[in-house]
């Protein structure tokens, strides 16, 4: 099962500034909707991975990061292209694996 790599709010910032497109998966340990699609995250990594990179952020210890940039519900992915946001997915309701490649394919 996919385990999310824990990163500082600067890493996480480094991340969203670098040049080019950028995924990130926003979860956290205690929630039922991030737990019940981590078997899948594994997949959709590597479907994202073809055309952007992946990193992933902890909504409880990158608090600040969240804050900073209004993401409140989990599981989130959120794409930032050149550190500007251009899309993102996920508010707090569970979705399918489908949703989340189907959402990503849509920003190409």
């Amino acid at each position: 099962m996919y385990e999310p790599t824990h990163n500082s709010n600067e890493a996480v910032e480094e991340h969203i500034n670098k040049p080019g497109r950028h995924v990130m998966f926003l979860s956290a340990d205690w929630c039922g909707d991030c737990k019940a699609i981590k078997p899948f995250i594994q997949t959709i990594k590597d479907e994202v991975t073809q055309t952007a990179e992946w990193f992933d952020a902890d909504r409880d210890e990158n608090i600040d990061v969240a804050t900073k940039h209004n993401m409140r519900g989990i599981p989130s992915f959120v794409l930032f292209e050149n550190g500007q946001e251009v899309s993102r997915i996920g508010h707090g309701e569970r979705l399918t694996p489908k949703e989340i490649v189907d959402w990503y394919h849509s920003t190409l």
